[in-house]
């Protein structure tokens, strides 16, 4: 990629840049950037990339690798001072704004390899389509599909098969979908016999009914509370009849759906309801940058200088501002939808603060202020710091 200054800048995150003259006075040129966090890319004459990085101190990044020689593994050295000719970087403030940069700047700098070497986890969703010949619930990191629902995100790829075992058992779908492939002329399985499945493979339920059964259950997975309650007064009742066998039956049936919304599974929801207004720390002390996640993408819409701020403003604002359209996930959003699905999952004493618009209130923002303030304040650092890499081939 040639001429990042004219070609680039709409599509790069970075807002500074500086030329770098290894003839010019060392010290006096580090003065002219920041010791703070930083994404950045070093560039050669023509401005093509030769490393981009993330770092906590860009002034001491700089000074380590224009200073001289600079190992890169164990035997090889490259000499930055020589290749260098531009710097150009954005200050970030969180670990999210970082991730978030990083990616945006590797997926345009390196289209062809970014994805093999960001090293960013996907966001594992379930998927079925209700509508199929044969509808199944499948685990999934695709989510450009049109057609059916999709569920999720769960914490990884092993808690998204532990939800389809669950769903499976809890709702007596089918287990074994080489045999409902041959509906409705198969020879059903010993689950048939237990009373665990209603067995559309031989035609003991229609096709069209079992879809309406898969159609339901995910109904019940994304928003559990109101069938947990209908089954608690079955119990409650079962109880108040004498008929204790059946009461211990669905209290345990109870138990196995309580794990829905919790643990792994507790940012579960549809994948159009995949929006978020996230807080994370501004500049300055008391600063909070207002980041916006919908559609697969994600964009910084406001920045909070205090606590002096309307939250119905900022409501207003998201909301309006989510409410543009939707759009098929594209492999970008989907990957944007990894980055934040990775920092919803991260322990949340210094990952900022994240608020499903679907349950956006004046009350919640203004709490969601005050808990990031009560976060961990990432420590300067004396050396640069080193965060991500990336080495131009």
């Amino acid at each position: 990629m040639n001429d990042l200054d004219h070609n680039a800048a709409g599509n790069l995150p970075f807002d500074h840049s500086i030329a770098f003259d290894p003839a010019q006075d060392f010290e006096q040129f580090l003065k002219l950037v920041p010791v703070k966090w930083v994404v950045y890319l070093l560039a050669d004459e023509q401005d093509n990339p030769v490393q981009l990085l993330c770092v906590k101190n860009l002034r001491y990044s700089l000074k380590r690798r224009l200073g001289g020689d600079e190992m890169i593994g164990p035997t090889r050295r490259v000499n930055y001072r020589d290749l260098v000719r531009h710097i150009h970087w954005r200050r970030v403030d969180s670990a999210f704004e970082a991730d978030w940069l990083y990616y945006e700047a590797a997926r345009f700098l390196f289209p062809q390899t970014y994805q093999g070497m960001v090293g960013f986890r996907p966001a594992w969703f379930i998927h079925f389509d209700p509508d199929a010949a044969f509808p199944r619930y499948q685990k999934t990191i695709r989510l450009n599909s049109s057609a059916g629902v999709f569920i999720g995100p769960v914490e990884d790829k092993h808690a998204a098969a532990r939800l389809i075992e669950l769903i499976e058992d809890a709702f007596d779908l089918c287990r074994y979908y080489n045999i409902l492939l041959q509906s409705p002329g198969a020879v059903a399985c010993a689950y048939k016999e237990m009373g665990k499945c209603p067995a559309p493979c031989d035609g003991s339920i229609s096709m069209e009914q079992y879809r309406r059964l898969i159609e339901w259950s995910g109904q019940v997975l994304v928003d559990p509370a109101d069938f947990v309650r209908e089954q608690t007064r079955r119990m409650e009742q079962a109880a108040a009849e004498l008929r204790f066998e059946t009461a211990a039956k669905i209290k345990a049936y109870i138990q196995q759906l309580s794990v829905l919304g919790k643990g792994p599974f507790r940012h579960v929801g549809r994948l159009e309801n995949f929006q978020y207004l996230s807080l994370q720390r501004g500049p300055r002390a008391g600063t909070v940058k207002v980041l916006l996640i919908a559609r697969g993408e994600i964009e910084e819409i406001l920045g909070l200088i205090d606590e002096s701020f309307k939250p119905a403003d900022v409501m207003r604002l998201a909301l309006e501002d989510a409410a543009r359209g939707t759009r098929l996930i594209d492999a970008q959003g989907a990957e944007r939808i990894g980055i934040v699905s990775h920092h919803l999952f991260s322990p949340k004493q210094a990952q900022g603060v994240f608020l499903p618009l679907s349950h956006l209130d004046e009350k919640s923002i203004l709490k969601a202020y005050r808990d990031l303030q009560k976060q961990k304040i990432q420590e300067e650092v004396a050396d640069e710091g080193v965060v991500k890499e990336l080495q131009a081939m």
